[in-house]
């Protein structure tokens, strides 16, 4: 079952191996110190970053992923890894469908079902990177289309995380309004409930500690609040992703 809330991070390629090893050193010794140490808490790394990560925090509960996942089974596709190996290698998550990758990589709609697919069928947990384009684009149409896309029809018992990052909001300099973010959040429970049976959601783009807070302290009610926080280059510096997991863990449910 997934964790009621969660905290994330998604190294994305930034890391030299000395400056991965020196994050995990940190990350464990503050972790270590906090009660609940690891709970709920997610980092997605590389794939020759998994193992060290997972030696390193899984024996304090951190859950390890990937920011990507093959499409193909296991056969002739050169340089791809396999969701059944990730699976293997102790991988609880993988990212998929993020904006960087479809704009750089030109990843289609139908490669990121099939990542989608391979991710659950090896019994790893799909994060779907999903949100509106632009600015001006209303989030609820969007989303809706891309949770149908890419999350209906999945096997019964499968659970997935959706990660609200609006893609105008991802790489600037501030996240998106707390307002809107409660808002759509809200929204986006609603298309998920009726979509599948297990399912969390998490806020990324441009998070940095306090962006939860702002969330939470934003919502009118419970379905506003998302269920955690999915931080990317505002978890580069591990004391910024502590902080975020003293954050959200603080901020209780509203009535």
């Amino acid at each position: 079952m997934l964790p009621e809330r969660l905290t994330g991070f998604s190294s994305k390629s930034y890391l030299t191996l000395e400056q991965a090893e020196a994050w995990i050193e940190t990350v464990a010794r503050g972790l270590g110190i906090r009660r609940g140490a690891g709970e709920g808490t997610y980092i997605c790394v590389p794939f020759p970053l998994v193992e060290r990560f997972r030696d390193a925090l899984g024996p304090l509960g951190t859950e390890i992923g990937t920011q990507d996942v093959s499409a193909f089974p296991a056969g002739p596709y050169t340089g791809e890894v396999t969701a059944e190996l990730l699976a293997a290698l102790g991988s609880r998550y993988t990212m998929v469908g993020h904006p960087e990758r479809r704009r750089h990589l030109g990843e289609s709609e139908q490669v990121v079902r099939a990542k989608i697919e391979a991710a659950v069928d090896a019994g790893i947990v799909p994060i779907l990177v999903c949100g509106e384009t632009t600015r001006d684009d209303d989030p609820v149409p969007a989303l809706t289309e891309q949770v149908a896309t890419y999350f209906g029809g999945l096997p019964d018992g499968a659970e997935v995380i959706a990660a609200y990052e609006p893609t105008w909001a991802i790489g600037q300099p501030e996240p998106a309004p707390a307002q809107h973010v409660a808002a759509t959040v809200e929204a986006l429970r609603g298309v998920l409930e009726a979509t599948v049976s297990s399912f969390r959601i998490v806020y990324g783009g441009s998070a940095v500690p306090g962006t939860y807070a702002d969330i939470v302290a934003a919502a009118r009610n419970r379905a506003q609040e998302p269920d955690g926080i999915f931080l990317g280059r505002g978890g580069l510096d591990p004391a910024q992703f502590l902080a975020s997991v003293d954050e959200v863990r603080a901020s209780a449910p509203s009535p």
